[in-house]
């Protein structure tokens, strides 16, 4: 499976859920609200495997609806 990540960062409330749950995708951008890190590609990123799941898991669980995951390939 592959997923696009990207994080909406005006509906980001800094619960760091995700990034506490996945930070190989996710970091704090300083301030408390999400980002998607470089490293993986930054917003648009293509994330693939198990990771891919643990991203989907967690954009189900964000409270301010702020992760948009986009599943491009089963």
């Amino acid at each position: 499976m592959k997923v696009k990540v990207q994080v909406d960062q005006d509906l980001c409330t800094a619960c760091a859920l995700c990034y506490d749950e996945v930070p190989e995708v996710y970091e704090d951008a300083g301030d408390g609200i999400a980002r998607v890190k470089e490293e993986v590609g930054g917003d648009g990123a293509i994330i693939e495997g198990e990771l891919a799941q643990r991203v989907l898991e967690v954009t189900d669980e964000c409270p301010s609806g702020a992760l948009v995951t986009e599943v491009v390939e089963e």
